[in-house]
């Protein structure tokens, strides 16, 4: 893995294509991840893991680029065209994902596997893009790469950078899309019905918090139940959870709705990051449908 990142982060310091057109940061604001490390050449950011494991995913920020219609093709495109162009797919397998952050602005992320020949050897990865908004027919792009077996780039790393993500000029709406976005039920299951956690956020600024869980002694099965309530808003991109009793300890997460790109279409998900945590727990829950 150390060579992997070795050879990403000198192959991109080097490359003098399109990724390097423009300077990288911009103007988007963005958190150097915990554990990440920040490189920079000729305005390229790179944010590469200080310790790198086989889990570890690259990450960086390739600045402003041109793009027009919906954001998910502008995602698809800037993977092949900013991050890894001249590169060959390995497959016609893609995943997928868009959603709106806290503040209301939108975004499209994009990922697949690439391949390429470098010092008489073939390098595999998986590449992504996300792209928001940076104006008409622009829009800011944040790409990742990393192992095709081990790296997803949509880990506990990339919740921290997507959710310290500011883009320049952008007027929040004061979460009213993220709120109704968020609106409804989501459950988490642990798996085999051993637990599970369902969360329901009503129009009224009040949410319901349902906890089961199921042990087995031997032949004998024993379920428990609970449920608490409170009140809920969309503070500086944290989800504020406030519980009726006690009102005075709040639970605060970073948050995340999105839509995922499943066989047979796109499925509604919600991520939680609890950030006390080292690295931060992420949690996701999926939507349950009327």
């Amino acid at each position: 893995m150390r060579r992997i990142f070795a050879f990403a982060v000198g192959l991109t310091l080097a490359f003098d294509g399109p990724l390097a057109a423009q300077p990288a940061s911009g103007e988007l604001g963005f958190d150097v991840p915990a554990g990440y490390v920040r490189h920079q050449k000729d305005g390229i950011v790179i944010l590469a893991p200080a310790a790198p494991d086989e889990h570890s995913c690259m990450y960086g920020v390739a600045g402003r680029h041109g793009a027009t219609g919906p954001l998910e093709a502008a995602a698809e495109a800037a993977v092949s065209q900013v991050v890894v162009p001249g590169w060959s797919r390995l497959d016609d397998r893609h995943a997928a994902m868009r959603g709106v952050s806290p503040a209301g602005w939108p975004y499209a992320w994009w990922r697949a596997a690439f391949a390429t020949q470098a010092n008489g050897q073939r390098q595999a990865v998986n590449a992504m893009a996300l792209v928001l908004p940076a104006g008409p027919n622009q829009v800011h792009v944040v790409w990742g790469m990393g192992s095709i077996s081990r790296c997803l780039l949509d880990d506990a790393i990339f919740e921290q950078l997507l959710q310290s993500l500011r883009p320049p000029g952008w007027t929040s709406d004061g979460g009213r899309a993220f709120t109704q976005a968020l609106s409804g039920s989501w459950r988490f299951n642990a798996g085999s019905g051993v637990g599970l956690q369902q969360l329901t956020f009503g129009p009224d600024g009040r949410y319901v918090r349902d906890l089961g869980t199921r042990t087995h002694l031997g032949v004998t099965e024993r379920s428990s139940t609970t449920s608490s309530g409170g009140r809920f808003t969309v503070r500086d991109g944290e989800l504020v959870l406030v519980p009726d009793q006690r009102p005075g300890d709040p639970d605060r997460y970073g948050v995340r709705v999105f839509e995922e790109w499943m066989p047979g279409g796109w499925r509604r998900s919600l991520t939680l990051t609890d950030r006390r945590t080292t690295p931060p727990g992420v949690t996701q829950f999926s939507r349950i449908e009327p």
